[in-house]
């Protein structure tokens, strides 16, 4: 019986790349680096901020895990400072929350950095419409290592069996896979429909109203 639904951010609830893209460019501006178009950033995200700025390095520093590392430090201060210019969910989705958050438990996970998923949470969605949200910290592995979601159902009190994650990812749905949960992916994010059922999706929403059917049938 479907207890809980845990929702991916970047992509799912809101469209981030363009405050990601600030962040990031700031970032390469800084050491000199190449800038990145918004399907560079396309291609480099959904595995966490340090393989973001890994991928936007240049080749040829990429590997030097102690420069990644100062290079990262530089973009989570940067990346800081515009990451709140994502100003709205997609439409349709902070009603659709809302209305779920009645019966079930809600869930908020990304592989962004917890403090920001935190605020970017409670900026674009309405106050009161979720339980918790969670992001990456110092320790904790990164989807699609299954720890953050455990961690996540644990703290909304359900076990994962009883769990739905909704993401537009294959990330997303590999995490499912490895947390033992039901997943849902969704097509108006960063992968198309053809992406997300190459990667194993079955249950694919168009729509926010569509996804609402969806957990509802599930």
């Amino acid at each position: 019986m479907l207890k809980a639904v845990i929702f991916d951010f970047d992509g799912t609830i809101a469209d981030t790349v363009p405050a990601i893209r600030e962040g990031v460019n700031r970032t390469m501006r800084l050491y000199g680096y190449p800038e990145h178009s918004r399907a560079d950033i396309l291609r480099f995200i959904n595995n966490g901020a340090r393989e973001l700025i890994r991928r936007a390095m240049p080749e040829d520093v990429r590997n030097d895990g102690e420069q990644v590392t100062r290079v990262l430090n530089d973009y989570t201060r940067l990346y800081g400072e515009v990451c709140l210019q994502t100003k709205q969910a997609y439409a349709g989705m902070p009603e659709l929350i809302a209305a779920l958050h009645g019966s079930l438990r809600i869930g908020v996970l990304s592989n962004k950095q917890d403090e920001l998923v935190r605020r970017l949470s409670a900026q674009v969605l309405r106050p009161g419409s979720y339980d918790a949200a969670q992001g990456v910290y110092p320790g904790a592995p990164a989807k699609p290592d299954p720890y953050l979601a455990h961690r996540l159902a644990a703290g909304l009190g359900v076990e994962p069996q009883d769990c739905a994650m909704v993401g537009d990812s294959d990330v997303d749905i590999a995490t499912a896979a490895n947390a033992g949960m039901l997943h849902i992916g969704v097509a108006w994010g960063y992968r198309d429909e053809a992406f997300l059922r190459a990667h194993g999706a079955r249950r694919i929403a168009h729509t926010p109203q569509e996804l609402g059917m969806l957990l509802q049938n599930v």
